[in-house]
């Protein structure tokens, strides 16, 4: 095989596997397409914990090479997904333990949710603008916020 062929080989594999990886996750299942429509809530909020899992990792060193970048990346991908988790909380059921609380009332829940994830945006936002001025003590302390307001919304709004 020559250079060439070589070459075009490697150039045709580079562009043919990841649309190959891309088409494999694509699915035409009714009962798939169905249930995305009920779970957009619990899907961005599913990324969220899974970037916010990621970003503690480079929180430890925001000097470390690409951990300043990649969590100003997850921060803003955080704050994307939590404004679309604002969009759809009508989708997130009212938990057992607060039935009582809301009676049924699932606007008003819905709205209580919006709240809490309307100060969670606030704090991704505050967590990238800090991580962008390069204040490394600021950063942390709005990550922290960030998953005190996460565990508190978990213990407030999610199903057990």
């Amino acid at each position: 095989m020559s250079n060439i062929q070589r070459r075009h080989f490697l150039a045709t594999g580079a562009i043919a596997i990841p649309s190959i990886a891309i088409a494999k996750g694509i699915t035409l299942d009714a009962t798939r397409l169905d249930s995305q429509l009920d779970t957009q809530f619990a899907d961005c909020m599913m990324q969220t914990g899974q970037h916010l899992k990621t970003m503690r990792g480079f929180m430890r060193n925001l000097d470390a090479p690409g951990a300043r970048p990649d969590t100003i990346f997850y921060a803003n991908q955080v704050t994307i997904l939590l404004a679309q988790c604002i969009e759809h909380a009508e989708q997130a059921p009212i938990p057992e333990r607060s039935k009582g609380e809301y009676k049924g009332d699932t606007e008003r829940f819905a709205n209580d949710l919006r709240l809490k994830l309307t100060q969670a945006v606030a704090a991704a936002n505050a967590l990238t603008q800090a991580a962008l001025e390069g204040d490394d003590a600021e950063a942390a302390a709005q990550y922290n916020a960030l998953r005190n307001l996460r565990k508190e919304g978990h213990d407030e709004f999610e199903e057990e």
